[in-house]
């Protein structure tokens, strides 16, 4: 998700509103479309959803996330569901288009999923808020246990989403801040 999968935080209450969130699955594979509104300037949302070597401070579910030649962002994500934990390694091809979109493809055969796209939309909502809009589809490349069920696994995606609004938004802040001081 931005990376694909995830974006809990510490600190402030995050102020995010989900206007949609819908998970589904097909087969093996499963879509995501959200739209949220968060209490921060689309700018800096911007900034904060590109600012992808930060993230592992605001999600605890982010393990690593770095930037690698070619447009291409490596992510270690840890997600449990129910009894099952994953630790799912991800690369993802993107290409930002300053303030209001990130577009991510995943590689093939450089990580755990075998095919997904996550599109983000991000457009002002007033001085202090923005929307973020997200698309996505993932296909794991990973067995799945069938006692996990389709039900929990867009549950989490669900709550994935979520906290990755609340990431962009608590870390978007910190660009407030900044730029209220002065730096």
């Amino acid at each position: 998700m931005g990376a694909v999968i995830a974006l809990a935080v510490a600190g402030q209450a995050a102020a995010v509103t989900i206007e949609r969130m819908q998970v589904e699955r097909d087969d093996t594979r499963y879509t995501i479309a959200a739209s949220m509104v968060l209490s921060v300037s689309s700018v800096h949302a911007f900034r904060a959803a590109s600012d992808y070597e930060r993230l592992p401070e605001f999600n605890p579910s982010i393990i690593s996330s770095k930037r690698l030649p070619g447009s291409r962002l490596r992510s270690n994500i840890r997600l449990c569901v129910a009894l099952f934990c994953k630790q799912i390694k991800q690369v993802m091809r993107y290409e930002e288009t300053p303030p209001d979109a990130i577009t991510m493809q995943v590689v093939p055969g450089a990580g755990d999923l075998k095919r997904g796209h996550a599109d983000w939309q991000i457009s002002a909502e007033g001085a202090n808020a923005a929307r973020l809009v997200f698309d996505a589809e993932i296909e794991p490349g990973f067995w799945v246990p069938p006692l996990i069920g389709p039900y929990l696994i867009a549950r989490e995606l669900r709550r994935q989403a979520r906290v990755t609004a609340e990431s962009i938004e608590r870390l978007a802040s910190d660009y407030d801040d900044e730029t209220e001081s002065g730096n």
